[in-house]
């Protein structure tokens, strides 16, 4: 007789008419977690990640400058090869399509249409104080991201740069004089027009924090007047809760989630550099493999050391007071699998194991690295938040091509660390 491995759980559709279907991340013990809640969650480990893959990277090149160099000229050429081709065709006609640029628009400050609907996703929410072939500049108010540190602040104007020069026209410069990951109060990013605005040319890449030649333009919203965390325009009634851009593109609440909780968004700026390292010598996968599984593995570890952390994300995910084991971490495991909108099997599910069959290619949002990444921070979680007794780990033999699967059971292993 085959034995069931997974507890029983009510099915997604039960209940259906009998009351109001809902947006929300459902956990294994029938929490819900609301659409909004699941999309800041997401957003803000997203910002989690990214920080602490910038972590790695302090590791190998611990000079502020030359780490800038490496991921300003790395992340500013993606970007260029991104919308290259500007109007003309593939990735950078259809955004100008999707943001409703005009053929009779041109110049690097059409960047700007892409940073401020990207930001809205983001939810670093906030307003377009001026836009035009001469000057741009937008005020944010909230960053998920903030605690990513200044190299962030530094390698967004340099992006924007990047896909401005992919357009025919005038020439521009992207700064941000002020920056909320610098300890500013808001974030401000500048586009100047250099034939109307004349200043030095930029000699260091990543020295995007000005000067600027319009400093008497800026304009600076009251405190009173900015907008708080739950205030994108995809979360506020003026907007018909969705995001729209100056040229009256519209943007749903798809396209804002694929963009926002899903992306690998500042991830990727390390990521990015890694390979282009990698390809010039300078550092090998195996260097790189390392350093992301020690520093994911403490991050992981640390998330749960304390009683309060484990009482709060088990109210947070409805986990019932007899259980104790592998379910708390797999719940967890669930909850960022629905908000990445990533296909998954339940193997098993009980007081003994966890067994997950998950879509390999959709969870790593183009990035190998992620599931490096990820193995080793639930790794470390499953120390702290279950015991260590438990391991969690990839299991790799008879497991089908694009596919992840994650076991979480009690082991043995003397040479763990």
């Amino acid at each position: 007789m085959s034995i069931d491995r997974v507890d029983l759980r009510m099915p997604d559709n039960i209940g259906e008419g009998v009351l109001k279907n809902h947006a929300a991340i459902k956990t294994p013990w029938e929490k819900l977690i609301s659409y909004y809640d699941a999309y800041e969650y997401g957003c803000r480990h997203m910002a989690g990640i990214a920080a602490t893959f910038f972590e790695t990277i302090r590791i190998f090149l611990p000079d502020y400058a030359e780490r800038m160099e490496e991921l300003c000229k790395t992340n500013k050429m993606m970007m260029k090869m991104g919308f290259n081709g500007g109007f003309e065709g593939g990735f950078a006609a259809v955004h100008a399509r999707n943001n409703n640029i005009h053929p009779f628009m041109e110049g690097g400050f059409i960047s700007s249409l892409y940073g401020d609907s990207g930001d809205e996703r983001l939810l670093m929410n906030g307003r377009v104080n001026d836009f035009g072939t001469y000057r741009a500049e937008k005020e944010l108010d909230t960053c998920p991201w903030d605690i990513l540190g200044s190299e962030i602040c530094r390698i967004s104007p340099c992006g924007q740069q990047g896909i401005g020069e992919c357009y025919a026209g005038p020439k521009v410069e992207f700064n941000m004089p002020e920056a909320r990951g610098c300890g500013d109060p808001q974030c401000r990013l500048i586009c100047e027009n250099r034939e109307k605005y004349p200043m030095p040319e930029r000699e260091i890449i990543w020295e995007t924090f000005g000067p600027l030649a319009t400093m008497d333009q800026i304009k600076v919203t009251p405190e009173e007047k900015r907008y708080g965390k739950h205030e994108s325009q995809y979360f506020r009634k003026a907007t018909n809760f969705m995001c729209r851009n100056g040229l009256s593109a519209e943007f749903n609440h798809m396209v804002g989630w694929e963009g926002g909780p899903y992306s690998n968004f500042a991830a990727d700026y390390v990521t990015y550099t890694y390979q282009m390292m990698m390809r010039d010598g300078k550092l090998t996968q195996e260097e790189i493999d390392n350093v992301i599984e020690c520093v994911f593995e403490a991050c992981g570890k640390m998330m749960f050391l304390d009683c309060y952390a484990v009482k709060g994300l088990r109210d947070y995910l409805g986990v019932p007071n007899d259980i104790a084991d592998g379910r708390v971490l797999g719940a967890y495991i669930e909850l960022l699998l629905q908000i990445a909108r990533t296909e998954y099997k339940i193997i098993a599910f009980n007081k003994d194991e966890v067994i997950y069959d998950i879509d390999r290619v959709r969870f790593m949002r183009r990035s190998p690295m992620l599931i490096k990444a990820y193995n080793a921070l639930f790794y470390g979680m499953c120390k702290t938040l279950v015991s260590p007794e438990w391991f969690c780990w990839e299991e790799t033999e008879g497991v089908e091509e694009g596919r992840w699967r994650i076991k979480i059971a009690r082991k043995i292993d003397k040479y763990c660390r």
